[in-house]
């Protein structure tokens, strides 16, 4: 039993890595085949919006009101503590001014989150998009993503080629099949070592299916 146990092993070790080989090769062979067949229906067509989140352009003008307020909290709070922090003397029981080294950690430290939380809430606006358009007959992409301001939105343009998602959009869930418990984001990478740019499950889709071909890099993902 043990040994006719080694010996199925011995085989599958044989015969399995040009097996594997030839089983990841033929996917990516399909998955290419299948991409060219997702770009075909750009061809023809000089723009085509594949996802809309339907709101108004002014959408965030809230954000940097928040924002501001973060920041001027937590300066306050800073500038308070450099000022009046005191320390109680154990022996006399009189308050002293705390020392500079701890004043200037803690101050610091509240200086720091209050830039963290207002600009990392602006960055979130900023990479939010409000559209995405395929251009140019199938070559190229464009992001209207909102300002920071709040208002109004801007573009930026990128080969197609180069977008990537490290999520699958489609999830068979929801109205569009595309409601993912927990995750109402949906994050499409322009191009390797980039931030994100960020769409919203709720935003209408114009096909998820195509979208995960096109930009779903299953087998051509880095490890």
């Amino acid at each position: 039993m043990g040994f006719s146990w080694l010996l199925h092993v011995r085989q599958l070790g044989q015969r399995g890595l040009p097996a594997l080989r030839i089983m990841y090769f033929s996917n990516v062979r399909m998955g290419v085949i299948q991409k060219r067949k997702a770009l075909g229906q750009f061809q023809d067509k000089a723009e085509v919006t594949i996802y809309d989140r339907q709101l108004k352009d002014t959408h965030y003008s809230w954000a940097p009101w928040v924002a501001g307020g973060q920041m001027l909290i937590w300066l306050n709070f800073a500038d308070f503590y450099w000022r009046y922090s005191m320390d109680k003397n154990e022996e006399t029981g009189e308050l002293t001014l705390a020392p500079m080294w701890k004043r200037a950690g803690i101050t610091g430290i509240a200086l720091v989150a209050g830039v963290s939380i207002g600009g990392g809430l602006l960055h979130f606006v900023s990479r939010s998009v409000a559209r995405l358009k395929v251009v140019d007959r199938g070559a190229a992409v464009v992001f209207e993503s909102y300002r920071i301001s709040g208002r109004g939105i801007k573009k930026s343009k990128y080969p197609i080629s180069t977008l990537f998602s490290r999520d699958t959009l489609y999830t068979g869930k929801g109205t569009q099949g595309v409601t993912k418990e927990g995750s109402p984001q949906y994050s499409l990478y322009p191009k390797e070592g980039a931030f994100p740019y960020i769409m919203n499950r709720e935003g209408v889709f114009r096909d998820p299916k195509t979208l995960d071909l096109l930009f779903h890099k299953t087998y051509a993902r880095k490890s």
